[in-house]
């Protein structure tokens, strides 16, 4: 695969075909992901044929920009030949999907292809390039997906090679999404062994390019969380890191469901830009430090195609597909040590305590089997962290905090915590504790909030708004919930605060869902406060195109008032390390917990 590419002038052939792709994408119709593409292609007759993406509900069953022209001109009896155009407004050259490269290869199979992306930046594949002709081999024969997804059907296992070949497959178009979905379904129901779940990350993470960083010097530690409601740690994490002195290359995510998304909390920065091409992500590690981005088309694409199919196909809650998913990334990004935190209650992904810490064993266990040093806080969500949930919201609480340490408690300890873990992974603190003790100084003393402000300018972001965080818009539309009777908060529920926050358009229920990220809810009252009838619990932040009167089925659900209020349990709860499972998180000394050897990659 080439790098940028020139484009030809808009007199040659090419210009006309790369003008004909772009009107295109004006007709395309993508509703749900809101990614247009356009497609134009040249034929043997002269003739330039056009297709734009078009979606509909049932999402498998729309058309990609380039089959769309393709099938266009096949259906007039035109042949197509020479150049595919494909034009998107993405910052990086976009490539075909698998399904339209094995489109291409059967029925075009002498096409070059020109990917154009916002700017005119552009990448072009020879013919063949995208799709080579020979078929995956498993266990010395060609790959048949229907006899692995049947043996792990019935239970069986499957070798590292067999996986490989699925996965490679996948990424190829070789491997069709349902075979995949269905092969899913399978681990979901059966699960996988520790080698099988260490050997399907390997095959993920070899299906695309790595973050290449050996040439920086310094630690390079991540975090990662497996979601929350009000879960912000990520912004005013970052830079206490780089007030540290680690690097942080921080691939992340965006909301689905009641919990929330960092980089949608991000983009409601004025000109923050959380997509960048691969180049650019390894400059931000070298200066200002790190970044917190989203996966680019490069890195694990196999991991895009799983993940969106493990949500339409109700295989998100296996271990196994969420290690995986999760380590890939993490792999791919190149990092020397990993912080997991690892949710458990009502607001979370997992249930109980149980679950989560299972989840994290494997977490850790997988990443220490592949050479990567991690750690995991098992940390309680039964309640939002902070006082907002939103993203405009969440990002001012963010940037308070960071700006002379102002804050609520947990956001403060979760913040710390996570932060310390990080110091001492790198091996500059021996515990949590004093790890987070390093960052106390580098709040303390401002760096934090200067390393804020050079790292969103260098993505694009006003920095003001880290001095200034009422620079971030909120709605205007607000309306307050008032207690109904006296005595003390016994509850605030996380799970009806997220999907309430979801109901005012403020998350998504499906991954093409437009965001609002001026709404959300500011909570006045916590747990254990005393209330009187009609004091103010909750403050809503409406969308302003709400209906006047209009309420929303969570709002009864959000704060439980009771005369006595029950003690709450600590968020931070054990720290699960590759020497086991320590109950006193802050004071574990992480060489005496088993801190794994320094990271080496598969392949």
């Amino acid at each position: 695969m080439n790098r940028d590419e020139s484009v030809g002038p808009m007199g040659s052939r090419e210009g006309a075909l790369c003008a004909a792709a772009q009107a295109a994408r004006g007709r395309a119709y993508a509703p749900y992901s809101g990614f247009a593409v356009g497609a134009a292609l040249d034929t043997a007759e002269g003739e330039i044929v056009t297709g734009g993406n078009v979606e509909n509900s049932a999402h498998n069953l729309g058309l990609c920009a380039e089959r769309v022209a393709l099938f266009s001109a096949l259906s007039r009896g035109l042949h197509p030949a020479g150049l595919l155009v494909l034009a998107t407004d993405a910052e990086i050259p976009t490539p075909p999907c698998g399904g339209c490269r094995e489109a291409l290869r059967e029925l075009a199979p002498k096409m070059e292809v020109l990917a154009v992306a916002r700017g005119g930046r552009a990448r072009r594949w020879p013919p063949g390039a995208l799709l080579p002709g020979t078929r995956r081999q498993a266990r010395g024969g060609v790959l048949d997906p229907r006899a692995l997804i049947a043996r792990k059907r019935d239970g069986g296992a499957l070798a590292a090679a067999e996986i490989a070949a699925l996965v490679g497959g996948l990424a190829a178009g070789e491997v069709e999404e349902h075979q995949i979905s269905a092969f899913m379904m399978a681990v979901y129901l059966r699960g996988m062994t520790a080698e099988e779940t260490r050997d399907l990350t390997s095959a993920m993470l070899a299906s695309g390019e790595r973050l290449d960083l050996s040439a920086l010097p310094g630690p390079r530690i991540d975090k990662h969380s497996t979601g929350g409601v009000g879960d912000k740690i990520s912004l005013p994490l970052l830079p206490l890191a780089l007030a540290a002195g680690l690097r942080v290359p921080m691939i992340s995510g965006r909301g689905l469901g009641h919990t929330g998304g960092t980089l949608d909390k991000l983009e409601s920065i004025p000109g923050y830009r959380a997509t960048l091409p691969i180049e650019r992500l390894r400059e931000l590690v070298g200066d200002p430090g790190g970044f917190i981005a989203g996966q680019t088309a490069e890195l694990v694409p196999a991991d895009r195609i799983m993940y969106a199919l493990r949500d339409v196909s109700a295989t998100v809650a296996s271990e196994p597909l969420i290690v995986s998913s999760i380590l890939s990334k993490k792999l791919a990004a190149g990092l020397t040590g990993l912080v997991l935190d690892v949710k458990f209650g009502r607001g979370a992904f997992m249930a109980d305590r149980a679950r989560a810490e299972r989840l994290a064993r494997l977490l850790v266990e997988t990443a220490g089997a592949l050479g990567l040093p991690a750690v995991a806080l098992l940390t309680r969500m039964d309640e939002p962290i902070g006082d907002t949930v939103g993203n405009a919201l969440e990002a001012r609480e963010s940037f308070a905090f960071l700006d002379g340490g102002r804050g609520p408690e947990d956001l403060r300890e979760l913040t710390l915590a996570l932060g310390g873990l990080m110091v001492a992974l790198a091996g500059r603190t021996p515990t949590m504790a004093e790890g987070a003790r390093v960052l106390e100084r580098a709040l303390g003393d401002g760096r934090a909030a200067e390393f804020a402000q050079r790292w969103i300018a260098a993505q694009g972001g006003d920095p003001r708004v880290v001095r200034e965080p009422r620079r971030l818009r909120v709605s205007g539309r607000q309306r307050l919930l008032r207690a109904e009777a006296g005595g003390r908060v016994a509850e605030v529920d996380a799970l009806a605060a997220g999907e309430l926050c979801v109901g005012l358009g403020g998350g998504r229920r499906y991954a093409g869902d437009a965001v609002d990220p001026s709404v959300g809810l500011e909570f006045l009252r916590r747990r254990g406060d005393r209330v009187a009838a009609g004091d103010p619990l909750v403050r809503l932040y409406l969308p302003e195109e709400a209906p006047e009167g209009q309420i929303w089925p969570e709002e009864r659900e959000l704060v439980r008032i009771a005369p006595e209020a029950p003690a709450a349990g600590p968020r931070i709860v054990a720290l699960v390390h590759a020497g086991g499972v320590s109950d006193d998180p802050w004071n574990t000394r992480l060489s005496a917990a088993g801190r794994s050897r320094p990271a080496r990659y598969p392949g």
